[in-house]
């Protein structure tokens, strides 16, 4: 059931046209303004976190790490494909739609469907590995006496490790493994290089062959390796569509990022004014992303667990994958889209989380947006601005102070969340705890730091 009932897609539709002189929309059309206008409220939300909800799931027993987008009735789940891409970019570049597959590029020699598949991947590659807002949860059969992990081309950066070993050798089910450098094996564990196979206890990647991990003793007993990482996308192609693994929120950031590449070609597509636009929109994203929110919090059969990052429970209760099953006392957080009960559960238990959801978007025409009444002229506003990028030019430059209030009323709705609550800025930093405790730069480098 709708919460706002004031205003319709038609109705927006119609009101964006109007502004752009254009009420018959024969240079935007229907379909276009309805894309420009879902942008402007899933950016809304991903500056504001304004989408917040409750949705419950079954536990499994035994189990402690959930990713919350593959949960039956999430909130977050990653809906959007790489052909909505293509569309809202050939928008941009006044490109006639290529909407069925196999993709075949109908329109002008400045481009071609290959070029823009390719700058997509690029860019949502290097979103996933920049923001690490998506993590993997990878399981790796132990090789018995190889100190050496491998790991697939596909693995970006590592974030945890921990030795699981078969059960019945006397080892706890799931051992936390430290990262490590080689100057502090060689300083304080000088005879690490030949110490029999046994249990291990560190990994290191900082003098190892690329796509590797190194650990101080090469384990004894068979099992497997728990990792969390980062890694790539699918390989994308003109056959067929595929999902993204970034919030459908914030997937306008991959467009900006593509579109950049592409208008920087030297080329006659090249338009140095309107990529250096999309190149400052691409990095504000990427800063913007490291920093947000997604879990709220989580409930056991309605009792509020206390949230905290895995690195801090690898910190001060380090076995805790390990302890005997039991009602969860503690839930942690890791990446956007992650998160873990300790101690695993004995249940199966009914887990609720409150999480920023992705923003709802109209898609009939009698649908109404999901906004407030304050809210509806900056979102014409920004879907205005949007609008004209492909115009170009001083046309398009002429419109960046409705960007600017856009932003300016975005930072107001995030300052009234903010005040709204003694602790409403801990809340919404839980999901980023894990960043604070297992950095994943230096901090004058993180993109976080960038955006505050």
């Amino acid at each position: 059931m709708a919460l706002y009932a004031y205003v319709t897609l038609a109705t927006a539709q119609s009101d964006l046209a109007s502004r752009l002189y254009d009420p018959t929309m024969q240079f935007w059309s229907p379909a276009e303004l309805t894309t420009l206008l879902q942008e402007a409220i899933r950016m809304w939300n991903a500056l504001t976190g304004q989408q917040r909800g409750d949705f419950p799931f079954n536990t499994t027993q035994g189990q402690c790490f959930y990713d919350l987008t593959q949960q039956a009735g999430t909130l977050r789940p990653y809906t959007l494909t790489d052909q909505s891409l293509y569309e809202s970019m050939e928008y941009s570049l006044l490109e006639p739609l290529t909407a069925t597959y196999p993709l075949t590029w109908t329109g002008s020699a400045q481009f071609t469907m290959q070029a823009l598949i390719a700058a997509v991947q690029r860019r949502r590659d290097e979103t996933l590995a920049t923001a690490g807002c998506t993590l993997t949860r990878r399981i790796i059969p132990v090789s018995s006496g190889n100190a050496r992990i491998a790991l697939p081309d596909t693995v970006l950066a590592v974030r945890r490790i921990a030795y699981q070993p078969l059960p019945g050798f006397g080892l706890p089910s799931s051992i936390v493994l430290w990262p490590e450098d080689q100057w502090s094996l060689d300083s304080y564990d000088q005879g690490y290089a030949t110490t029999p196979p046994g249990t291990p206890a560190t990994w290191r990647v900082t003098t190892e062959p690329t796509l590797t991990v190194d650990l101080d003793v090469p384990p004894a007993i068979p099992g497997s390796y728990e990792l969390l990482t980062i890694e790539a996308g699918a390989a994308l192609s003109a056959t067929a569509a595929s999902t993204f693994p970034i919030p459908d929120d914030w997937l306008w950031l991959v467009r900006w990022g593509a579109l950049m590449d592409l208008l920087g070609v030297e080329s006659n597509a090249k338009d140095p004014l309107r990529a250096k636009y999309a190149e400052g929109r691409y990095k504000q994203g990427l800063e913007l992303l490291a920093a947000a929110p997604a879990v709220l919090g989580l409930r056991l059969n309605g009792v509020p667990l206390h949230l905290d990052a895995v690195r801090s429970m690898d910190l001060y209760h380090t076995g805790w994958e390990a302890l005997a099953q039991g009602p969860p006392s503690e839930g942690l957080t890791a990446g956007l889209n992650f998160v873990a009960i300790t101690p695993p559960d004995a249940g199966p238990y009914s887990l609720t989380a409150t999480v920023i959801q992705n923003a709802p978007v109209p898609v009939l025409a009698t649908d109404y947006l999901q906004v407030d009444r304050g809210v509806y002229d900056v979102i014409l506003d920004y879907a205005q601005h949007l609008a004209m990028f492909k115009s170009g030019g001083a046309e398009f430059m002429a419109t960046i102070p409705m960007y600017q209030r856009f932003l300016w009323q975005a930072s107001l709705a995030a300052s009234r969340i903010d005040e709204s609550g003694e602790y409403a800025k801990l809340l919404y930093g839980q999901s980023q705890l894990e960043q604070w405790m297992n950095p994943e730069y230096t901090p004058e480098l993180a993109p976080s730091e960038a955006a505050t």
